[in-house]
């Protein structure tokens, strides 16, 4: 089979690209190489947490790889085998990003027919990346009403830059479910603020909580905090997320404490970001738009097998269109015989749908 080949540099020019191949070579047997990874960033090239990501699916494809070291700026990767259930254990080794390790390997694995056990080593909560609580808070439940279900459980926190944090997971194997429609959000009926430290004084905890209770009620918001102090190994660090609770959906918007930063900064970053997302009036937040996007092509592949006569379209309206969401689009339309269709300009307001050739109506 000839092999699909990328261009590392192009759209968002980062790891996302690398990612998405990965996820979608192992689900489709198709291999691919990849040129210029990652060289839109600072540092180019293949990091720990993206090579930790190439073995990774690897070793649960049998794939033959060239090019997985530390600074390669070019990927070859072949699989071998379907993919099967399992228990895995994977040790980044840095503060590299557990849940984008995570969003690599659970979509294979969900579709392997049985359920698989997971331990992630490395980053929990850090800058550029979804954390451990967005995961479980707001992901999680977005891709379940999908058809994957993952069962998520912290044991510690890792923050930049020492990392040393771990997490488990259940990946069940994924399952029909009606299609989703988040084009409007409904009305607002929960907000939660969840505040947590980790080998820090629980008074930043409470800080960060206070600010943003009394910023949301400043704007109208009724909000309620829960501070939660973190297991953690290696590293320190604070946390903030806000969740709106939606009558159709919910969004997540979070800020890592910087060292430099104060308590109440780290607050207002977080609900400044909230306050954003409801004057867009999306359903999706700008990071869960992008992430939505490969479990939604999936089932407009069929792969969920639906009933017959249902057509698998999932459609959404988010606060946000990034160079994330286009690229991971354009990745996915090479791997997968669906139609993928992004409205709007970049750093506005758009709309998504995902379903079969010739069924995409916005």
């Amino acid at each position: 089979m000839t092999p699909i080949t990328l261009d590392g540099s192009s759209g968002e020019g980062g790891g996302q690209i690398l990612r998405t191949a990965l996820a979608l070579s192992a689900i489709t047997g198709k291999p691919f190489e990849i040129q210029q990874v990652r060289a839109s960033r600072l540092k180019p090239g293949l990091r720990p947490q993206h090579r930790e990501a190439v073995r990774a699916v690897a070793l649960i494809t049998g794939a033959d790889v060239e090019g997985d070291e530390v600074g390669s700026a070019r990927l070859s990767f072949h699989p071998r085998e379907p993919v099967r259930p399992g228990d895995h254990r994977f040790d980044i080794g840095t503060a590299g990003s557990t849940p984008l390790l995570f969003q690599t390997l659970c979509w294979p694995l969900a579709l392997a027919g049985g359920a698989s056990h997971l331990t992630l080593r490395g980053g929990t909560h850090q800058d550029y990346a979804p954390s451990f609580h967005y995961l479980a808070l707001v992901w999680a439940p977005a891709v379940a009403r999908l058809g994957f279900r993952f069962e998520l459980a912290l044991q510690a926190a890792g923050f930049y830059p020492e990392g040393g944090g771990e997490f488990g997971a259940v990946v069940e194997p994924a399952h029909a479910m009606p299609a989703l429609d988040l084009r409007q959000r409904g009305t607002l009926r929960e907000v939660e603020v969840v505040s947590m430290v980790a080998g820090l004084g629980f008074e930043i905890a409470e800080r960060q909580a206070a600010r943003a209770v009394k910023r949301l009620r400043d704007q109208g918001v009724a909000a309620e905090a829960t501070c939660v102090p973190v297991p953690a190994r290696l590293s320190t660090g604070a946390h903030l997320l806000v969740v709106g609770h939606f009558e159709r959906s919910r969004s997540g918007h979070g800020a890592i404490a910087d060292r430099a930063a104060t308590p109440e900064r780290t607050a207002d970053d977080a609900v400044g970001d909230f306050h954003e997302f409801l004057a867009a009036g999306a359903a999706v937040d700008a990071h869960l738009g992008d992430q939505l996007l490969v479990p939604a092509a999936l089932v407009a592949a069929g792969l969920l097998h639906p009933p017959a006569g249902v057509v698998p379209i999932t459609r959404y309206s988010v606060a946000r269109v990034t160079q994330h969401l286009l690229t991971n689009a354009e990745v996915i339309r090479r791997f997968l015989d669906v139609e993928v269709e992004v409205i709007g300009v970049e750093g506005q307001e758009g709309a998504v749908s995902a379903g079969p050739r010739g069924a995409v109506s916005l």
